[in-house]
């Protein structure tokens, strides 16, 4: 699978990340920690199990910012490592008044502003909250977007781009491909074959 990146025009010439970071400034932080979490408040919520799903979404509670992640996601609750997101992470979602209907969340024309698709991080329960999909899911959470800043580089750098490029630049170097590198080959003078013969 491989990367894809769709945006509205309106960020054609932002670099990913400006836009990362003005997302999360704008969604804030939802404030999920233990003995601030309410239910349907700051707890987003998983499509089509409680605790697990092909999506993970959450809404702000603080603007009218979402996002939507998608992939094979578990939340391990309260079973060790407690409280961590693990799984496989395809897609991340990003923009306003995340909706849901019976076959998951969506965002509404004109309110999705950014998908990265194709995005193939994975991680164990076992790696806990260092897991990159936990670091990813729950960076968003909390207003942060450092971890897809730098998931994304480590994928963008097979193309020659990074966060630091446009839209449009990083869009028109995933078109073409990622970058070739031609095989080393070897260099030097043939030897002749009696310089191989061994000494009787």
């Amino acid at each position: 699978m491989s990367l894809s990146i769709t945006y509205d025009t309106t960020y054609a010439s932002w670099t990913i990340a400006d836009y990362l970071a003005d997302w999360a400034g704008y969604f804030g932080d939802a404030d999920h920690r233990i003995g601030e979490v309410e239910d349907g408040v700051n707890t987003g919520g998983f499509y089509p199990g409680s605790l697990s799903g092909t999506q993970y979404a959450l809404s702000s509670p603080n603007s009218d910012a979402g996002f939507i992640a998608g992939g094979s996601l578990t939340y391990s609750l309260f079973s060790p490592p407690a409280h961590t997101v693990y799984g496989s992470l395809d897609s991340i979602s990003l923009g306003t008044d995340v909706a849901e209907n019976t076959s998951g969340f969506y965002f509404a024309p004109g309110d999705q502003e950014v998908s990265f698709n194709g995005l193939g991080l994975s991680s164990a329960l076992s790696e806990g909250h260092d897991g990159v999909v936990h670091e990813v899911i729950y960076g968003l959470m909390s207003g942060d977007a450092t971890a897809l800043d730098s998931a994304l580089d480590t994928i963008l750098a097979a193309y020659g781009v990074d966060t630091d490029d446009t839209f449009d630049v990083v869009a028109a170097a995933l078109a073409a491909g990622p970058l070739s590198v031609s095989p080393a080959e070897a260099v030097g003078v043939q030897a002749p074959a009696e310089d191989f013969a061994l000494a009787a």
